[in-house]
Formats: structure tokens, sequence, C-alpha cells
């Protein structure tokens, strides 16, 4: 919650009514106030913090954590396929726990049986491989329906299907109710809560289809529903076949799912062909292949859980369930009382974003849902929406999640696993979609509307501890960021063509990619390369475990990382107040081979390509970094060479004149800022009490005293020595600008700022793109703090266009068009300079 809505009272006190009224129109809403007087003791965790992520998991109160580790510290449990006593009391709670995940859902033990698996994808693969196996073995073609709105867990069971369809609502209600062939083998899969939308679907579809179709059966993904909502499974006659769920969504704690299994359905699961330990009555391990006439395996009789408990279960898990499940009854009571709250904050979200208008009467926000969360049968406190600029155009996703993040509001953004939602309230046909596919668009990508359709959307969740304040905080960051309230052009550009001199202030190098900079001696000159300036993000670190290259937005001490280089002795030293040695690696690729620090390759990813680094196997290299930044990783380098590496500068910003090379560098060869554009920033977050920037966080090579703050918008090339570089395009930024660059710190600024004084189509950008041009015959230049510069502007009269746009249009460019606004081409989404 930030200090800004805590202390709106205007905010709240409108809330407040509106949340009154919601109360009387919908019989059930009700707002539990308890849950603000003990939020702030039971979640310590939501200080200063905007949680609305709770369809991905809710969160574990502080008591929870407490009564737990009492219960570890004070008891001894033994692995339950033992027959100490140690094990024999885990055995005793881990029994007493399936019958009260039972009692949950009014499940009657003598007709379900609970099975403890990792989680709900966990449960539906079990029921999946039961079922194509029982499939194989009686001859008979495994028929699939699932929901067009289901999560991806459900959707890949048609890669083990005979026969499969998507089918919505509508056709899913007709298919339940028609009659089907005795001979016919199914099943129809189905979310009772969308984990996209939020909307639910009837739970007595599974009781109409026993009656009509007695060969197929039901799978219910009951994950989205019970986070907030009971289920009630009391009439066994009428209840789906499989219930698969996941209690870290119910209770934050602990990471484990189930499958509640409904005993008169059963049977179907025995046709598994994996055994593990635990599950046999009677096991041989012959040496010829068992066969049919002689098995060497008898699998246990009996409940479920008895023959597909593989191995020994998470039984401390399961231990801590026993308590989440009775911390979270003392705390909100009943699931009813939790729903009742959920749906009068969910009906409040709801209204209070649909009536957000632009000043031209457009709507804000468009919400997919065809329900209102007020009626709780048909819709959850779960919304997926977009929003859209006054014109109706789409904001993308992935630049709300950037802004959102600074000012600490968590939420879900992308396609949310789930294609068919995608599909329908996007838009997408099939087609569309394979497109955006060939076309680059990977799941969890930054790619967020392609063709001007969104390829996701934002997903805001509410969960038991929600209160007021975390609709107001979401509310107050809408209207502070995204409403329009006046619709004006910004002034136009005047653009001369003319050359200004400046200086240069600042050259720096990040040899180590996300780590700190190296700044270039003012009496040093320095190579400037095709690819950048010389040893410029030559290397990166690599983290053991995934092999993906690290950067400090995900690991912020990178920034204490200090690296120092010493061209006279082609050494490269680094430094870090966490690591008591100084480590040293040889720059020079010529040394004799007894002196090469030995290497092998790795396939890693910068900016979504696929690359191949040379990771240093030394263990005192890897040694080091792992101390410096208490993540195992190691110290790579990437091919110095003219071309880069084969890596080249993203799309949007080549040029006519071909590929330019980047090596690990994310976006262009370098990046140019202009000292002066700061100022106006620092007085803006100055004015609002706010810490300023230094311009360091912006991670530039080259720092120059402009003529005047943003002049860099209509840079052309900057010619110096015997060299110049050519502007590509501005940069858009991100919130790592907000980490600082001397402690690692994270703040809200300048992003915060920069995003209200420098958005021009919803991107925030900060600094220029540029590349070397030769001007001789030399494959490289040289420069040097203090070099005077000569900035030529765009010229508006050489434009190849009719808008009156720069003369390098096919680039990134702010530009001005003679008549209208200023303006900036759309952008594939790029990675941020690192």
């Amino acid at each position: 919650m930030t200090a800004e809505v805590a202390h709106d009272p205007r905010l709240k006190r409108s809330l407040r009514e509106h949340l009154g009224r919601i109360e009387k129109s919908f019989p059930g809403a009700e707002y539990n106030t308890n849950v603000e007087n003990f939020r702030g003791k039971e979640y310590p965790q939501l200080a200063d913090v905007t949680y609305l992520d709770h369809a991905a998991t809710t969160l574990y109160s502080a008591s929870l954590i407490d009564a737990i580790s009492s219960d570890l510290k004070s008891n001894l449990f033994g692995n339950p396929h033992s027959l100490c006593p140690s094990s024999l009391a885990t055995t005793r709670r881990i029994e007493d726990t399936r019958v009260r995940v039972l009692q949950l859902f009014n499940a009657d033990p003598e007709h379900f049986d609970v099975v403890f698996c990792a989680n709900t994808t966990a449960a539906i693969k079990i029921v999946a491989d039961a079922l194509s196996t029982y499939s194989e073995q009686h001859g008979r073609i495994f028929q699939y329906r699932v929901h067009e709105d289901a999560h991806t867990s459900l959707v890949g069971i048609r890669a083990m299907a005979g026969d499969s369809l998507s089918i919505g609502s509508d056709e899913m209600n007709s298919f339940v109710r028609s009659r089907g062939s005795e001979d016919d083998f199914g099943l129809l899969a189905y979310p009772a809560q969308s984990n996209m939308s939020g909307q639910r679907h009837p739970l007595s579809w599974a009781g109409t289809l026993r009656s009509n179709r007695p060969g197929w059966f039901t799978l219910l993904d009951a994950a989205g529903l019970v986070t907030t909502s009971p289920l009630d499974l009391s009439n066994h006659e009428t209840a789906p076949d499989f219930i698969s769920l996941s209690f870290y969504k119910m209770f934050g704690y602990p990471d484990l799912g189930a499958l509640i299994v409904r005993k008169e359905s059963s049977s179907v699961l025995q046709s598994r062909r994996y055994f593990g330990g635990g599950t046999v009555s009677f096991v041989i391990n012959p040496r010829q292949h068992p066969s049919e006439g002689s098995p060497h395996v008898v699998r246990k009789p009996g409940d479920p859980h008895e023959y597909l408990e593989d191995g020994t279960v998470p039984f401390h898990s399961i231990i801590a369930l026993d308590h989440a499940i009775s911390d979270h009854k003392r705390l909100y009571g009943n699931f009813s009382t939790i729903s009742k709250h959920t749906q009068a904050l969910g009906a409040l979200l709801f209204e209070t974003l649909r009536i957000r208008k632009h000043s031209n009467r457009s709507p804000v926000v468009e919400i997919y849902t065809d329900q209102h969360p007020g009626h709780a049968t048909m819709q959850g406190a779960t919304l997926a929406l977009n929003i859209k600029r006054s014109d109706g155009s789409y904001i993308g996703f992935n630049d709300i999640l950037k802004l959102a993040s600074v000012r600490n509001i968590h939420l879900r953004t992308g396609g949310l696993c789930n294609p068919g939602g995608v599909m329908k309230w996007m838009d997408l046909s099939e087609s569309e979609m394979r497109k955006n596919f060939q076309d680059g668009k990977r799941c969890g990508d930054e790619w967020d509307l392609m063709n001007g359709k969104p390829t996701g959307a934002i997903r805001v969740s509410l969960g038991a501890m929600s209160t007021l304040d975390d609709v107001a905080a979401f509310l107050s960051f809408i209207d502070e960021f995204y409403v329009e309230d006046v619709i004006s052009p910004v002034s136009a550009l005047e653009i001369s063509g003319m050359s200004t001199p400046a200086k240069i202030s600042k050259i720096s190098i990040y040899p180590i990619k996300s780590c700190a900079a190296f700044d270039i001696p003012p009496s040093k000159l320095w190579k400037i390369l095709p690819q950048g300036l010389e040893y410029d993000r030559e290397f990166c670190l690599v983290h053991q475990g995934t092999g993906r290259v690290m950067d400090m937005k995900m690991y912020p001490k990178m920034a204490l990382i200090r690296p120092f280089i010493d061209v006279e002795t082609k050494t490269l030293s680094v430094f870090s107040k966490r690591v008591t040695t100084i480590l040293q690696v040889p720059l020079d690729d010529y040394l004799p081979t007894e002196a090469r620090l030995i290497t092998k390759k790795c396939n890693s990813k910068v900016c979504g390509d696929a690359i191949v680094v040379q990771a240093y196997s030394d263990t005192r290299i890897s040694e080091w970094f792992s101390s410096a930044l208490g993540v195992p990783c190691t110290l790579a380098r990437y091919p110095s060479t003219p071309d880069g590496g084969g890596r080249y500068m993203k799309n949007h910003l080549r040029q006519k004149n071909g590929e330019i090379p980047i090596a690990l560098r994310n976006e262009s060869p370098m990046l140019i800022v202009n000292k002066r554009s700061l100022d106006p920033i620092n007085e803006s977050i100055a004015a609002s009490s706010g810490k300023e920037a230094d311009i360091s966080v912006f991670r530039a090579n080259i720092v120059i005293n402009g003529p005047e703050p943003f002049d860099e918008d209509k840079w052309f090339e900057v010619g110096l020595r015997d060299s110049t570089l050519q502007m590509l395009g501005p940069c858009r930024r991100c919130q790592m600008i907000c980490i600082d660059q001397e402690t690692s710190e994270r703040s809200p600024e300048p992003f915060t700022t920069l995003s209200k004084l420098r958005t021009i189509n919803n991107k925030v950008y900060f600094g220029q793109h540029s590349t070397f041009v030769r001007t001789s015959s030399s494959l490289s230049g040289v420069i040097q703090v203090g070099d005077e510069l000569t900035i030529t502007h765009i010229d508006s009269t050489s434009s190849d266009t009719d808008s009156g746009e720069s003369c390098h249009t096919e680039n990134t460019t702010i530009s001005t068009n003679t008549t209208e606004s200023l303006e900036i081409e759309e952008t594939p989404p790029g990675c941020i300079i690192s």
C-alpha cells in the first residue's frame, strides 16, 4: 500500500460509500472489516505492498509459520513407510489431515478420497495418464472435451487423447445434456473458475454428464475457485469424478496439491502402468522382462491414495497443511466468509474500473468477463483487463507491469497460461496466433501488442486478506498514470538541421554485463569499434543452475561488483565488499596456452537471443562471484569480434545499410544520454520530496553536456575527431533505472517521474541508441572525456515521408510532424540496457 493512498481520505471515503451500496445491492456480499485489524500483524510481508495476485498464490500468515515451526521443533516425525514410533506418529497426522481436507469440501470419506501430490497440474496428469492407458488396454478411443477457457494443464491432455475438442459454455451445456453411446469412453474437463477471467462454470455439469453419458468422466479444475470460495461435494451422486486443486492457492503454504477422487469412479485410475514405493502389495525384480501370465507386481487394493501416492509422500508439507487449515479457520472462520468478503471487494473493483473514463468519455479499462462479481455463482474476484488510450488503442501490459512494480503493486500479466481465453477475449483467431508465433511471439516474452491487438492481459485477483486499501491503491495507480484528463497535442519540436557544439563529460563501459560501470579516466583515449566501446559488456555472469545470463533487474546486488580494466597489462580486476580478495582475469586472447584460464562452452540467452558463451571453469572464479552475490554463478565471455559474435542490433533500430553488431549489449552498440535532460526530472522529483537520481542509473556509455534538456530527441548524428556517431533512436526504459548504482537499493524514482514527463505512446524514453560510423579506412576510432562534439540535428526538409518524420524513419525515432504533435513510431518490445 502506497503512502499516498494510505493518506487519501477522500478516495477511501468514496470507496467505503460505494462498498455500502454494493452490500445492499448484492445479497451475500459482505466486507470483513476484521481483516484490516489483524492484517498488519499476521501478514507483515504486505507492508508497503499492494498484492493483487492471489489467483497465483495467496499469502501465508505469520501465526501459521510459527505453528509449523513449533510443531516441527517439538515433535519427531519419521518416514511414514517405517513402523517405528516416530513414523507411526507421522502416519496418524497424514490420515487425520486427509480427513480434514475432505471436511473442507463437505466430502464424505465413504465416497471420496484424497491423493496428495505436488500441485493441480500433477493431479491432472494422474488422471490423464490413467485414462490414456485404460483406453489402450481396452481398445477404446479416448475422447476428450475441454472448455475453451481452460488452463494450459487441461489443454495438455489433448496430446494424450485420441479425439478432442475445445468447446465453449453453450456447447458444453448441450453436450452434457445430450445422450451418448454406451460404448463411448471419454473425459470432460473444465475449470470451476477461470484462472484468467474469473468466470465460474456450473458444477452441475458433472452429474448431468453422468446421467446421459455413462462412459464419460468429469475432471474439475477447482484451483481457481477454492482460493476464495467453498466447494460443496456433499452429494456424491452429482459430484465430479476427479477434482484437482493446490493448497498454496488456498492457504499460501504449504506448496502441495491434491486430487480428490470420487471412489465409485476410481477403478479407471488403477490402469496406470507406473508404480512407486508404497503402492504395491507384492513386487519382484526378475531377470527377464515380466509377462502378463507371470506378473512381477501386485498393486495395493483399497482407497485410491494407496495405489496412487508413489514413494514417500511430502509428509512435512502435509503436517503443515494440518496447521494451515486450523490457522485459516481461526482467522477467517470459513470459506463462505471469505467468499462474501471477496465478492464485495471484487464487485467494488469491477464497478470502479468500469466507470473510469478519459476526458472524451471513452473507457480507460476493457474488462474480460460477461458477468458481474456481485453474482458469486457466476464470477469470482479475479478480473482480466487491458488499459486503453483515449483513442481506443491499447497500452502494452508489460509497460504497465513495469510501472506497477515500481509502485510495489504485484499483479500478473501475459497469456496467463490460458490460450483459449486469450483467443476468445483478445479476439485472436487460430491463424493469428500461429502468425504471432512465426513472427517471434513466445510464452513469457515481451511481446504484448502485435498488429494492434494485445497478446494477453493484466490479471488482478483478490484474496482473503485483501482490503479496501488494495483496491484504492490500484485505482489510484490507474488514475495517476492512465486516465487522460486533458487531451492536447505536445508542441512540435523546432528542427533546424544546424550543428551545435557540445562536450563529452563522461565515458563508461560495463565490462561485465549488468555489473558496475568502469569510468574511463579523463586522461585516457579509448577505442571505439563497430560493436561499441572496447571491452564493453564483453563478459557476463551465468547462473550455474539455469545457464542463463544474469541481469541486475533480478539480481540488484550485481551493481556492487566493480570491474577495473588495465589496458597496459591486459587485465580485468574485479572488486566486491563481500569478498576480501581481488579477482584478476587476463584480457589478452593470445596468451600462451599454459597461461590461459580454462573455459567451456555454455548455451545461454540474452534478450531472447540464444547465444554460446565461454564460461570459466576455474573454481576460483566461480567461487568468487558466487560469494559476492550469494548465487551459484560463474564468469563467462562472449567473442569480441568485428561481427559482434553473431548478435546484431534489434530489428526496430536497424539501418538500411545493414546489420550492426552488438555482442552482449541488449539492443544497440552504444547508449548516449544528455546530462542536462536529467535536470527537469530531478526538479520534479525534488518538488515531491523524492530522492533525486544520479545520471549513473541510466547506464550510458557516453554522457554529453548537451545544449538544452531533451535536445537529443532531435539529434541525427554526433561528430567527434575523425569519427561519427549516428543516432538510432530513443532508449525505452524500465524499472531497472530505479536501482541505485552505489548501494543497489531500489526506489520508485526516477522511473515514476520519468513516466509522467517522458511517456510517448505509453512508452518511457530517456537517452539515445547510437552506432559508430567509420569515416576512414580504419575499423576503429578513439574517444576521450572532454572531446568537443558537433551535433547535427534532424533536418525535416530531408524527410522521405509525407508526414514530416525524420529522414531515418525505419528507426525508432522521436520525430515531429510539421502539422501535428510529437510522435514516436511504435516499436516491438526490447530489452533495457544493462
